[in-house]
């Protein structure tokens, strides 16, 4: 904290005429810009006295993340920050540094460094998935953007991010050319067998069928209550009295699962409850559905009413899924929530500029999504990872995951918030 004092011209002429008699404080948090400076190591050489010819000894250099890189990891991790999580391009990160600072960062040197700093943090990724199969369930969702080609006829076509998360909360991009199921089965490989949960895009179905006929491991697929409900929400102008008694008794499911969630109810608690609580209310859904879409003739197929219904009732096998299974969760906001920092970014990146920088993109957008689902500074998180990565233990890798790391980091907080008491 620095204090200033703010002495009246009167009294600072004439102070012996004034006592003083209290004072008045007015608070305002503030911020200094920050600096640049130049990090020198210095490996002295030794010889010893006894033999001045023999060759000199040092201390070996410490490998870096980029050879021969002249960035330090801080500055490192603020460019990939503002970027993946904070959306601000590279050409516009140059003229910050310009203007603000007189330091002269190339956006070249910016895409080179993304791309060797993502090429060595793809083991991370890749450990990532293998406990996130490991664990038997995954939330997935997609979402489009624009891939500059110099191949393609058009020049640009469209690529997809394929997002999966974690029962641990962590996020994984993946980078695929289309929308196809194909993608989806070979990132799954031949051996996860567990639940998937999703929107009603075909692609989840499909992957279910082919496994079945091809005697695979058994996935089973769990719907999302939250892309009924919308469907719903967008027909309350048809039919307001119906489309409100449909609306009040999916509240009542959410509500049922807030209060889990209060109670930090653990899987099996959550299953034997939803089969008490949850699931007279999803079988009621199911009945009033059938019936409206039987007995009433007035309900157009293309009405919004209609196509919630028919939606509704395309989805209801799998929305029963969660029911069984206490760790799934009632719909699939949690992973749309991790899609939204790409989905803002492409708003002002406008494309990928590359096939091969959509894949370079995809890990640091799981890196740092995953590190502040866990609760961390995601610039303090790659920071340090890009420090101990390069001498890093093989062994070792799954202490530089973001929620082996977070664990970690919050427990050395509170023993020094211990200590400091």
């Amino acid at each position: 904290m620095r204090t200033e004092e703010c002495i009246p011209e009167e009294v600072v002429a004439e102070p012996h005429k004034w006592r003083r008699a209290g004072e008045e404080t007015t608070d305002q948090l503030e911020k200094e810009p920050g600096y640049f400076y130049i990090q020198r190591t210095v490996r002295p050489k030794f010889v010893p006295w006894d033999h001045p010819f023999q060759a000199p000894i040092i201390e070996p250099a410490k490998p870096k993340i980029i050879d021969c890189g002249f960035w330090g990891p801080s500055l490192l991790s603020e460019v990939l920050t503002n970027k993946y999580l904070y959306h601000l391009p590279f050409y516009r990160q140059e003229q910050l540094y310009h203007y603000r600072f007189g330091i002269e960062l190339s956006r070249k040197t910016m895409g080179d460094a993304a791309e060797k700093v993502s090429d060595m943090l793809g083991i991370l990724v890749r450990r990532m998935k293998e406990n996130m199969l490991v664990s038997g369930y995954i939330q997935a969702d997609e979402t489009p953007v624009t891939c500059l080609d110099r191949t393609h006829p058009k020049g640009s076509h469209k690529g997809y991010y394929w997002v999966y998360r974690g029962m641990d909360g962590e996020v994984i991009y993946n980078w695929c050319t289309s929308r196809e199921h194909k993608h989806l089965k070979k990132w799954l490989g031949k051996h996860f067998q567990g639940v998937i949960q999703s929107d009603g895009y075909d692609a989840y179905e499909s992957l279910v069928r082919s496994q079945a006929l091809e005697r695979k491991p058994k996935i089973k697929r769990a719907g999302c209550l939250a892309h009924i409900r919308r469907k719903f929400e967008n027909a309350r102008d048809q039919r307001p009295q119906t489309v409100r008694w449909f609306l009040k008794i999916i509240g009542r499911l959410y509500l049922i699962e807030q209060l889990l969630r209060d109670q930090q109810a653990d899987a099996e608690v959550r299953a034997r409850q939803r089969q008490l609580d949850s699931r007279p209310l999803i079988d009621l859904l199911k009945k009033a559905i059938d019936h409206l879409l039987k007995t009433n003739v007035s309900i157009l197929p293309k009405s919004p009413l209609g196509q919630a219904l028919r939606y509704a009732q395309g989805q209801w096998p799998s929305m029963q899924v969660y029911l069984d299974h206490g760790e799934v969760e009632i719909d699939n906001n949690l992973v749309e929530n991790a899609i939204r920092p790409s989905a803002i970014g492409k708003k002002n990146h406008l494309f990928i500029g590359h096939p091969e920088a959509g894949e370079r993109s995809a890990i640091l957008y799981t890196l740092l999504i995953s590190a502040k689902a866990q609760g961390v500074d995601p610039q303090t998180y790659l920071t340090d990872i890009i420090k101990r990565l390069p001498g890093a233990d093989p062994n070792d890798l799954d202490q530089l995951t973001p929620v082996n790391w977070a664990n970690e980091f919050k427990a050395r907080q509170t023993q020094e918030l211990q200590q400091t008491a």
